[in-house]
């Protein structure tokens, strides 16, 4: 991630911080619904966030977890 955060800054590509936190994001939420075998409230407890924003992160990321 850090490469490819070098390699848009430099070619100047816009949004760079709002793209790369949208990919970061996908893999964390993924990969804590992995962990918890697909269950949300356990995924958002790993997170450190609640029910509501997990299932809303999950919608706007177009995340299908179920």
């Amino acid at each position: 991630m850090l490469r490819d955060a070098q390699f848009r800054l430099e070619r100047g590509e816009p949004a760079v911080m709002a793209t790369l936190t949208r990919q970061f994001e996908k893999i964390l939420l993924q990969s804590a619904l992995d962990a918890s075998r697909g269950r949300r409230v356990e995924a958002a407890s790993r997170l450190g966030i609640g029910r509501n924003t997990i299932t809303r992160k999950l919608r706007e990321l177009g995340i299908d977890d179920e």
